[in-house]
């Protein structure tokens, strides 16, 4: 009994000193992309779709049509008929798209 104790406690300060995760300490990718979910839906709603007209107003090589849909629409979320309430979310289809860019920008700063 005594000596399965002893290797026990030697196998748990080999795991401890040794390290039991990952050798360079870096987190996992379902690390990192569950810590970015909790980043993006904290986020204020209504931010991508606003950043994504600005970009679009701000092309010079945005079409006329593209630019006055841009407008209209931001002008709509910001009266309140088109207003973005519910929070982001990177599990929803409809956020995919803001996920995917926020997630690939997210990761080349890291």
């Amino acid at each position: 009994m005594k000596r399965t104790l002893v290797i026990a406690a030697l196998s748990a300060t080999a795991l401890i000193l040794g390290g039991c995760g990952s050798s360079d300490g870096e987190p996992s990718n379902a690390e990192l992309h569950a810590s970015a979910c909790e980043r993006f839906e904290a986020i204020t709603p209504g931010f991508f779709e606003t950043r994504e007209a600005i970009e679009t107003l701000s092309d010079p090589n945005a079409s006329v049509a593209d630019r006055a849909e841009a407008m209209e629409l931001q002008l709509d979320r910001m009266s309140g008929s088109n207003k973005r309430t519910r929070p982001y979310n990177c599990d929803d289809p409809r956020d995919k798209k803001f996920f995917d860019d926020y997630y690939s920008k997210l990761l080349e700063e890291e």
